[in-house]
């Protein structure tokens, strides 16, 4: 860690300060009208009739005191620091000293359980930096006591901006509850860009966040979750007893025999398998004559587990080639869970961690999966081993782990040596890259009107999206390096006119044997373009298996209609206005499609960024994952690597030979126009079926 004077310190945590009550204040400009929202729906659902008074006062309320309260925030965010300053840090003024009136003991009461659930929301990103600002403290960058980032200072400011804007004691205790639901999903968000800040000043560097993170949780958490799964565990398993009563207890040791038995059998061959579908081999087990005779613990064990792959196999969430390699784990998961029931309510069983462990690791792909990918040949490798291997000795588990822990640390480790290598190519060639985005507009410009000339009528959505990005690229990589007029152009546009051509539908049997023919030829063609661009193998896979099929259907001499959405939407395109500038680069071996916002003005609505969305943007830290959408394909990228100025996004996902570099503003109007999403960290896979079948069976005990 580099040695900084506190001059210099100081300066940092300034700017973090400045930074976090810029956005907070940002925030609250915006907030009114979801306030609004928020409150017409608590009428709504108010049982009380004091529940329903008090968001009925609050939406009459709101219209004329939301505007004094971001204005009023700035102000106590102000002088919070100046009086700080004057009475001293953590100084406490004895003159301030007085009784509480009922109504502000009722506010007082009300914001103790609303902080208390922000501070909880906050609290992994306050941790962190909490130990940030020791460090800070002992190097006198700050003062002992300063509350600067704390949560209950922040809250303290927010509370009396809308005290002043509110009188109605439950309007505003409703207010302030309101606005603790918001905190709670915005205010970790403020948090995360202070430490990720104090990161790139090498203040605790160590403390950053590891690419294998999921949700962090705490020890008290995760004790507290496994008492209350223990318990309704408990609660079902007496009543099933109380049911079928103690004359089963007798015929146990064989049912569980029986069962084990051929549970060993099914384990031994992969369950079947039809596409898209996925057989829950341990329902058949919970429907066989030896479940029947089962104790009631073991039973619900059964009905637990197979409830379990149920939630899996149809949720939407996870992607078919990981429902397949989870389908592997069936026999083997059951098998677990009946000699131990430890293992519903502790993560930390051997077996629990495997299997969340494939969760943190299909974050990288989304919904479609790289089967090719080393991550995923390690997942298949030790599933295979596992399930072929485990015989109730927890070791196997263990062993699993070790060998995908080590997995993961030498995989992270070669992926931050590539990241740090491309970071340095694109931190050197950064003016480059500005100065060339000017010469790209011409060349986009010329590419766009080549494609716009040569789509034909009736071409199906799915090659003109096609045509109007990807070859576009193509196209448009030619022209900037040798013209509209090159060898290289031209034959990229035959390309285009050939692939329309290949999916029309052909009524003769002599052009469908001439069309079969070229099809192999125009495959490749289309294939090197691919590679030009450095699409990803999933985009690329995606679109081939369309144009296959639209390319049988026209070999059938059938016809796709445009449905009048899909023509509303080709002509809004065809009548748009500037769009984001592409372009695509190779320096030093790497690969990087640039994206930004066209220079010198102009832009409509539509490209423009709005400030909710840059706030978004600013938020992001390094290792945050997001969806950017292209003609119908999901790519899957890390953020990897901000520019100090943070101007400059670089976006990698080894799994594609073709990182990205975008700048703030266009990346905004990426997320304001749906085209790119942020990726939502959630719980494993397995957490949520375990709790969701749980929870299911409880309700039905």
């Amino acid at each position: 860690m580099t040695e900084q004077d506190a001059a210099t310190l100081g300066r940092i945590v300034a700017g973090c300060r400045e930074q976090m009550e810029s956005d907070l204040c940002e925030l609250f400009d915006e907030l009114g009208p979801v306030l609004t929202q928020m409150a017409i729906a608590h009428d709504e659902a108010g049982r009380e009739r004091s529940e329903r008074i008090a968001a009925v006062a609050l939406q009459l309320a709101l219209p004329s005191a939301w505007p004094k309260v971001a204005p009023s925030l700035r102000n106590k965010l102000k002088t919070r620091e100046v009086e700080a300053a004057k009475s001293g840090y953590g100084a406490t003024d004895q003159s301030d000293i007085r009784l509480l009136s009922q109504e502000e003991e009722s506010v007082h009461l009300a914001m103790r359980e609303v902080l208390e659930r922000v501070a909880l929301a906050c609290r992994d990103e306050t941790k962190a930096l909490d130990r940030r600002i020791n460090y800070l403290v002992l190097r006198r960058a700050m003062q002992p006591g300063d509350s600067t980032f704390r949560v209950s200072a922040l809250w303290s400011c927010i509370e009396a901006a809308c005290v002043e804007a509110v009188t109605a004691t439950d309007a505003l205790i409703l207010l302030l509850q309101l606005i603790g639901e918001q905190m709670s999903t915005e205010m970790p968000q403020l948090y995360r860009v202070v430490n990720e800040a104090m990161i790139e000043a090498e203040i605790l560097p160590r403390l950053k966040r590891s690419y294998r993170d999921t949700i962090p949780v705490d020890a008290q958490e995760v004790a507290d979750e496994s008492t209350r799964v223990a318990s309704a565990l408990d609660r079902m398993v007496k009543a099933r007893t109380a049911e079928t009563g103690a004359a089963e207890v007798s015929r146990v040791t064989a049912a569980n025999g029986e069962l084990f038995k051929s549970l060993t059998t099914l384990q031994a061959a992969p369950p079947p398998v039809s596409p898209g579908k996925h057989t829950n081999v341990v329902r058949m087990a919970r429907d066989s004559d030896a479940a029947r005779n089962m104790k009631p613990l073991e039973a619900l064990t059964l009905d637990i587990v197979a409830k379990l792959f149920d939630l899996i196999f149809s949720d939407p969430n996870v992607a078919d080639d990981i429902k397949a390699l989870v389908a592997r784990l069936q026999t083997t998961v059951l098998r677990a869970a009946m000699l131990n029931q430890r293992f519903f309510a502790d993560r930390s069983h051997p077996a629990r961690r495997f299997l969340d462990s494939i969760s943190v690791v299909t974050l990288r792909w989304g919904k479609v999966v790289n089967v090719d990918d080393p991550f995923y040949l390690k997942l298949a490798e030790l599933v295979d081993k596992v399930q072929s291997t485990y015989d109730g000795d927890m070791g196997v588990f263990d062993s699993a782990n070790a060998e995908l822990d080590a997995f993961l640390s030498e995989r992270e480790e070669f992926e931050e040596q590539q990241n740090r290598a491309l970071a340095d190519a694109v931190r050197a060639h950064e003016e480059e890259l500005r100065l060339k985005r000017e010469a790209q507009v011409r060349a986009q410009k010329m590419a766009d009107a080549c494609i716009a000339r040569m789509l034909e009528p009736g071409v199906p959505i799915e090659i003109e999206e096609f045509l109007r990005s990807y070859w576009r690229d193509v196209v448009q990589s030619h022209i900037s390096q040798a013209g509209e007029e090159c060898a290289a152009t031209t034959e990229a546009l035959r390309v285009a006119t050939d692939l329309q051509q290949s999916v029309s539908p052909k009524h003769v049997s002599a052009d469908q044997q001439l069309q079969a023919a070229a099809l192999p030829a125009l495959l490749s063609r289309i294939n090197a373009g691919f590679d030009e661009i450095g699409a990803a193998p999933t985009e690329r896979k995606a679109f081939m298996d369309k144009l296959i099929d639209l390319q049988l259907a026209a070999l059938r001499a059938k016809k796709r209609f445009a449905t009048q959405a899909m023509e509303a939407a080709r002509l809004r395109r065809r009548s748009a206005g500037p769009t984001l500038q592409v372009s695509h680069a190779t320096g030093n071996g790497i690969r990087v499609q640039d994206i930004s916002l066209p220079s010198g003005g102009g832009l409509d609505e539509e490209d423009t960024p709005d400030r909710a969305d840059l706030r978004r943007v600013r938020q992001l830290v390094r290792g945050d994952w997001l969806d950017f959408m292209t003609a119908g394909q999901t790519r899957r990228e890390r953020l990897t690597w901000i520019n100090r100025s943070r101007t400059l996004f670089l976006f990698t996902n080894s799994a594609s030979a073709c990182a990205i570099s975008i700048t703030p503003e266009a990346l905004a109007v990426r997320l304001k126009n749906g085209t790119a999403h942020v990726v939502k960290p959630d719980r494993p896979i397995f957490e949520r079926a375990i709790h969701g079948a749980i929870k299911s069976l409880d309700q039905h005990a």
